[in-house]
């Protein structure tokens, strides 16, 4: 049975490895710059950007980061830009240690917004100059853009893809005039926590943004509108306020934290699948420090956890990531969950 475990475990922190995202992040830099602690910097404030649910603008105004931060930095790389994208420059992303990183900005009282995020709808319609209106090619600058800025912030996404039938029924004026039965459609076969839809309308001198961003399929639309000329920072601001919106509520703010230990049971543990996805989860979340599985059997792991904040608030946070049930059983002070996959 020990053997069961180290092995799913090793198997478990390879996934990992490929499918951690929240610890990477990139700025664009200019092409004709060498590569510095500026660069670094500002990949660095975008991966706390991430992290934290913050905008940019107010971890520089918190004055959070200096360059004590360079030392969680793993690793850097440049990404270019495709060729479609009317703009000159470079992705520059920096990847770090999560763990060192975590207690750093702890350390500096900065809020953590937990990995296991709602997920989003996105549905682009354009109109051009001559007023026609059409769905927003993949290949455009408003998908890559956007795509590029959702992910930048740690949004989970799916765009709208004009090859799924089941929306054929719909026309870019729907997406324009926020069809409620569109939003009805798409929250029933595709059940996303939120739907967006967006209006990009291009001038001679610049473009505008209208979208409407719904919390469920019988809600009102929260609207917002926005002038601006530069792709890239017109997505950036659009992304930013999504982000915003969906991790006010749902970060852990630093006066929570401390270290405590907890022993929890996770029942429903069935499969290798189920075994390797609760892995994942308790290494992505930046409230558990450290964690060892104790014993294995009947579809039960016993785990003793290292944790960042006390049970209650340990709790409450799981709550709203959905993927771990708590069972008030009251054993033996252990904590019992079941796990939702």
């Amino acid at each position: 049975m020990r053997m069961l475990i180290y092995s799913l475990c090793l198997m478990a922190s390879f996934a990992i490895a490929q499918t951690d995202n929240l610890n990477s992040a990139a700025a664009l830099v200019d092409r004709q710059l060498s590569q510095d602690n500026d660069q670094i910097m500002a990949a660095l404030r975008a991966v706390v950007s991430k992290k934290s649910g913050l905008s940019e603008q107010v971890i520089d105004e918190q004055a959070w980061l200096d360059e004590s931060f360079l030392q969680v930095v793993l690793r850097h790389y440049y990404e270019q830009l495709p060729s479609y994208v009317d703009r000159s420059g470079l992705w520059f992303y920096v990847v770090t240690d999560s763990k060192k990183l975590n207690q750093m900005l702890i350390e500096r009282n900065v809020p953590l917004w937990p990995p296991n995020r709602p997920e989003v709808f996105v549905w682009v319609v354009e109109e051009q100059t001559d007023g026609s209106l059409s769905h927003a090619a993949q290949d455009s600058q408003v998908h890559y853009w956007l795509k590029k800025m959702l992910t930048n912030k740690g949004i989970k996404h799916q765009f709208y893809n004009p090859m799924n039938a089941d929306l054929l029924q719909f026309k870019p004026e729907d997406v324009s005039y926020l069809n409620p039965d569109l939003v009805d459609k798409v929250y029933q076969d595709y059940e996303p926590d939120q739907v967006l839809l967006i209006k990009l309308r291009h001038y001679g001198s610049g473009h505008s943004y209208r979208m409407g961003v719904f919390e469920s399929a019988d809600s009102e639309a929260d609207i917002e509108n926005r002038q601006f000329v530069d792709f890239a920072k017109g997505m950036d601001f659009l992304a930013t306020s999504i982000q915003q919106s969906l991790a006010e509520g749902q970060r852990i703010e630093a006066s929570q934290f401390g270290q405590f230990t907890l022993s929890i049971v996770v029942n429903d543990i069935n499969h290798a699948s189920s075994m390797l996805n609760l892995w994942q989860y308790l290494q992505n979340q930046p409230l558990i420090m450290d964690f060892q599985a104790t014993e294995y059997g009947q579809n039960s792991l016993h785990l003793q956890l290292d944790t960042r904040v006390d049970r209650q608030t340990f709790i409450n946070v799981l709550a709203k990531d959905g993927l771990l049930q708590h069972m008030p059983l009251g054993i033996d002070e252990r904590l019992v969950f079941s796990w939702q996959p």
